[in-house]
């Protein structure tokens, strides 16, 4: 039994020394080692894939921040989380139902058009109208931060008249009390095309942040579309849960409901958009992945050269009794130590840059303007020009948003780890068949 004991014990200890001195040479040689052109140039690719890293988190984070604010305020507003299409006869029954659901945050009745605006200067615009009663507009706080516009003064506003957009209050040439001609037309089967008209006074202007809303988007009260002889008053109800991501359950569950005519969640609302939007993180993604794919190509070469160096000290190793798999693990240990520091320095970097990135674009941006300044009072240049990245005047956002995603961070990172383990062992896999005698004999 003592014999086995030991027997087991000096097994433990191989195994453990088989793991700790491919590390412990691969720490010395890439890290604490003297240094060596072996290991400078692993400094260096680590350094090249932190600049990868950095460079990744702080491109997603700013398309996760345009991309999200805009579907943000999409769902707010014309999307909501469920739509859906109830019998008139059980809509009030359903509305409050659904209201006492501890799973939903807000439901909004509303029926929705497209109408042919024309102002007194004969300007015309084609608007997406939302007829919404005032009390559930006040309701919704959501929707009305999306707009700009405090609950109390939208209601206030849409039992006057018309919100409108102010983009396309600049396009029709409209402000607040102005008057507004909105025509439409529906087919009715035995009378054929029927057209229809309403004056409204411009009550309130909402500015957004987003130019699709901006510009050709309006809403009016419920109680005006119901007036209209002959229109097609089909009411949805918007539906906003308090977990959105839990929708298509949601969907699911009310789709055994009676008098449901039709029902879908945010996600088959707006897929084509949300496909155009995923397709161009993706593409985004290899773009910029192919920095790492550069280094990974430096780290190849480099390896190579310094392997062929290094054969003398591999050489002496094997003859010591270290077997190939023990010498390539050296090598793997060394491309996973260049990926762990690469991405660990890239992460540490990055996510304090992708945070504050409008702060630091902004600063940079204005320490340029304040040395062409100084050169504009000597005389050296005739004028200042306008160097913000989003200038009022050419684009519609006022700052850069960043999000920061940890799945991203995730992905980075293994990238980080994967590129140069497979660029190191490549690299070794030419060297590994190489005798040890025949290197001692040549040295």
């Amino acid at each position: 039994m003592i014999k086995t004991s030991d027997e087991k014990k000096q097994r433990r200890m191989l195994s453990g020394m088989r793991f700790r001195l491919p590390l412990y040479i691969a720490i010395r040689w890439s890290i604490t080692g003297k240094k060596s052109a072996h290991s400078s140039g692993l400094k260096f690719a680590s350094l090249g894939i932190a600049v990868g890293v950095i460079a990744l988190i702080v491109v997603l984070s700013v398309m996760n921040g345009l991309q999200l604010q805009y579907i943000e305020s999409l769902l707010e507003t014309t999307s909501f989380h469920i739509r859906a299409r109830i019998e008139e006869s059980n809509l009030d029954i359903f509305t409050d139902t659904l209201r006492k659901n501890r799973l939903v945050k807000s439901v909004t009745p509303f029926i929705e058009t497209n109408l042919l605006v024309q102002s007194s200067e004969d300007r015309q615009n084609v608007l997406r109208v939302m007829w919404i009663d005032p009390e559930d507009l006040a309701l919704d706080s959501g929707y009305c931060k999306a707009l700009n516009i405090l609950p109390s003064a939208a209601a206030k506003s849409l039992e006057e008249g018309i919100i409108l957009g102010s983009e396309a209050a600049q396009i029709l040439g409209v402000s607040e009390g102005s008057i507004l001609t909105l025509r439409g037309a529906f087919v009715d089967p035995e009378e054929g095309i029927q057209g229809y008209s309403e004056r409204v006074k411009v009550s309130s202007i909402f500015r957004s942040g987003y130019y699709e809303l901006d510009a050709a988007f309006a809403i009016m009260p419920r109680l005006k579309a119901k007036d209209l002889t002959g229109f097609p008053a089909s009411t949805i109800l918007g539906i906003k849960l308090i977990n959105a991501e839990k929708s298509i359950s949601f969907v699911s569950m009310l789709e055994q409901e009676p008098g449901i005519i039709d029902i879908e969640s945010w996600q088959n609302y707006n897929r084509s958009f949300f496909s155009a939007l995923h397709t161009e993180k993706i593409l985004m993604f290899l773009l910029v992945g192919i920095i790492f794919l550069v280094v990974a190509i430096n780290i190849h070469y480099s390896m190579r050269r310094s392997i062929a160096r290094k054969s003398r000290d591999l050489a002496i190793l094997a003859a010591m009794g270290m077997n190939q798999h023990s010498i390539s693990s050296i090598f793997m240990l060394e491309g996973i130590l260049v990926g762990l520091a690469g991405a660990l320095f890239g992460i540490a970097i990055g996510i304090p840059i992708a945070q504050h990135v409008d702060g630091i674009i902004n600063g940079a941006i204005g320490l340029i303007e304040s040395f062409i300044s100084f050169l504009y009072r000597l005389g050296f240049v005739k004028g200042v020009p306008d160097l913000r990245v989003f200038s009022p005047s050419i684009f519609y956002i006022e700052g850069i948003p960043s999000r920061i995603f940890i799945s991203d961070m995730a992905v980075i990172a293994a990238f980080a780890l994967i590129f140069p383990v497979i660029a190191v062992y490549l690299a070794y896999r030419r060297f590994r068949n190489v005798s040890p005698l025949e290197v001692l004999r040549s040295e």
